[in-house]
């Protein structure tokens, strides 16, 4: 290298700029249907232009993004019908990771789970700090089973289904039952009880369902 030649920032690399907006949308920054301006998200960010356009195609290829005629890019606005489709494949593929999240598990991942899930509870309704520890636990959770594949298309369920779960989340409704359920996920880990664990994943994913859809459709 030439003295005096500068190596790309990785701050500004597309891969972490879209990590940026991935946690913008799931904190609620960035709201379901805004309008996205490059020009003044660039600014916003401090980045180059051509890394941004890099990442926010990478975002529209995983569904946060939408391209829409007259508009141009959009966060995603999902209806009823695509955020109940979005639960039926977290129920599909979630509660299947348990064994192998059971063989990943070891004793300072669970005190790490136990951590996160003693904030959420100290959090109460606060749905914007939530939605980052809500997050992190479960990626926590399932990251353990050393699924790289599935591990992928999970994490883009948990981010697709955020903005509508901390709609709820502000709602206050059921959320001791939500966070008794955290508990249990630490629990039958400590156990290394694979079954029970699939039955609470279960019984998790179909309780947030129910509340999210229901604030969806009151919304």
């Amino acid at each position: 290298m030439t003295r005096g030649a500068r190596t790309p920032s990785t701050s500004n690399s597309a891969g972490v700029i879209a990590d940026r907006l991935r946690a913008s949308i799931r904190d609620g920054k960035l709201l379901p249907g805004t309008h996205l301006v490059q020009e003044k998200l660039a600014a916003e960010l401090k980045v180059s232009r051509i890394p941004l356009r890099e990442a926010l195609h990478a975002l529209a290829a995983e569904g946060l993004i939408e391209l829409q005629p007259q508009r141009g890019m959009v966060v995603a606005e999902l209806s009823h019908g695509e955020i109940a489709e979005l639960f039926e494949l977290r129920l599909q593929m979630e509660p299947h990771l348990a064994e192998e999240i059971v063989r990943g598990c070891r004793d300072r991942d669970i005190d790490e789970l136990q951590d996160l899930a003693d904030e959420m509870r100290r959090q109460g309704a606060d749905a914007a700090s939530r939605a980052s520890l809500n997050y992190e636990f479960h990626r926590r959770v399932y990251a353990l089973s050393e699924q790289r594949l599935t591990l992928r298309f999970v994490d883009q369920l948990l981010h697709l289904v955020e903005p509508y779960s901390r709609r709820w989340a502000r709602s206050g409704d059921d959320l001791e039952r939500i966070d008794d359920e955290h508990q249990q996920m630490v629990d039958v880990l400590r156990d290394r009880d694979a079954a029970a664990l699939r039955r609470v994943i279960t019984a998790h994913v179909e309780g947030a369902r129910d509340h999210v859809m229901a604030a969806h459709r009151g919304k």
